[in-house]
């Protein structure tokens, strides 16, 4: 961070702007602020830190002592900051909390502190954060030390060096782990401490699983009497690598044994699996037997039944013989059926027919009547269609009578016209030509 320019105006012993060009000392390097008690040279500091964080290390009760007790009621009290970090210029300016005249009427009011953040890019100031909290946590990230940190640090504050040597242990750790950025190596060493003890606790796993499998193996050995006298957990003076070697000498004869437990085991397989099959046999036979029996029982009980199915086989034929005539006889019982109905029928037309005063007749000489009669009734119902047209034809009759007296009166009329013209032309005549 390298502060460029400092304006304070009403603000602690200085009623008139001061500017203060930091960038004129940039050749020296090192310079100093010196005057007379009184003479504002820790105002200076109190403005840099004013402008950064919105207090003072000198005015921790409030902002308010900041102002200038020699600016008039509408005098402004402004702090202006121009600095640069991480090759980005920022421009901070602040007015603390104070007294103002009304804008009307008498007495004063209440002027809220204000802030305003700027960023110079390409040639012009931009806004940047204009609310407290806004402009407070851009301030933290761009200047990357708090208040408190700030004033320990880059801007002691008188008569407080002896607090910074006094401080607890921790509080001036956390200081020089922000100022130096230690943070990454305590990560590192608590990333080393964590796997030291992650690899701590594998080997103790291991070797935990190791004692068991040691345990789990002698106790097959003497189990088993594998080998005679061999070491084990109990006696304190075996070591680990005495246990394994033991174990190991009994390995052969477990082998010799497991091999002859294989042999057994295969001869047992081979004679359960000769058991087996003879098992298979004896049950397919006893099936066999089985079926040979029910087959004799199924026999017995068909040759008991044989009279039962040659009546059921006569009666089958009998059936089928007689399905052959079946449609024939239903056929004829239709006809019969059929016949009678027509002959009421025929027996109900002559009533009718003789009742009417007709004679009665052979059939054909009804056929012959019946259709003079169909001939007959043809004729009569177009003539009962002519008399129901008969009246539009009288209308259209009678409305041609009227339309022709009218067409009458009409000719008539005109011979009148006609003939009164002819006289008006014969008396016009004369008088034209004389």
């Amino acid at each position: 961070m390298k502060l460029h320019r400092l304006e304070l105006e009403g603000f602690g012993p200085f009623r008139e702007r001061q500017t203060v060009d930091f960038d004129a000392f940039d050749a020296d390097g090192l310079f100093l602020i010196s005057g007379r008690t009184g003479a504002g040279k820790s105002s200076i500091l109190d403005g840099v830190c004013f402008s950064l964080y919105g207090t003072a290390p000198r005015y921790d009760g409030g902002d308010r002592g900041l102002r200038s007790h020699h600016a008039a009621p509408n005098e402004p009290t402004v702090a202006r900051l121009e600095f640069s970090t991480a090759q980005r210029r920022w421009r901070v300016t602040r007015t603390p909390e104070h007294e103002r005249p009304r804008a009307r009427g008498a007495g004063t009011t209440t002027a809220k502190a204000t802030v305003l953040i700027e960023e110079f890019v390409a040639g012009e100031w931009v806004p940047r954060a204009a609310r407290h909290r806004e402009a407070a946590d851009l301030l933290d990230e761009v200047v990357g030390l708090n208040r408190d940190q700030f004033q320990q640090v880059i801007l002691l504050a008188q008569n407080r060096f002896s607090e910074f040597l006094l401080a607890k242990n921790e509080n001036r750790q956390a200081l020089l782990r922000t100022l130096f950025g230690s943070r990454r190596y305590e990560e590192y060493e608590q990333g080393f401490e964590l796997r030291r003890r992650e690899a701590q606790h594998a080997v103790e796993a291991s070797a935990a699983t190791l004692q068991a499998l040691l345990a789990h193996a002698e106790t097959i050995v003497t189990d088993n009497d594998l080998a005679a006298g061999s070491a084990s957990a109990e006696d304190a003076a075996v070591s680990g690598a005495e246990r394994l070697a033991a174990i190991e000498r009994a390995v052969p004869r477990a082998r010799y044994r497991a091999d002859e437990s294989a042999r057994r085991a295969a001869e047992s397989e081979a004679a359960h699996d000769a058991a087996l099959s003879a098992f298979g046999a004896r049950s397919a036979l006893h099936e066999k037997q089985r079926e040979r029996l029910a087959s004799r029982a199924t026999l017995a009980a068909l040759v008991e039944r044989d009279p039962a199915v040659a009546d059921d086989r006569v009666r089958l034929t009998r059936a089928r013989a007689a399905e052959a005539l079946r449609a024939p006889v239903e056929s004829a019982a239709r006809a019969r059926i059929a016949a009678a109905s027509a002959a009421d029928v025929e027996r109900e037309a002559r009533e009718v027919w003789t009742s009417a005063g007709e004679p009665d007749a052979a059939p054909a000489q009804l056929r012959t009547i019946v259709d003079r009669i169909a001939g007959d009734l043809a004729l009569w119902a177009r003539a009962a269609e002519l008399e129901r047209s008969l009246p539009a034809l009288e209308s259209a009759r009678d409305g041609a009578a009227q339309r022709a007296a009218s067409l009458e009166g009409a000719i008539s009329a005109l011979a009148d016209a006609a003939s009164a013209r002819a006289a008006r032309v014969g008396v016009l005549d004369p008088e034209l030509a004389a």
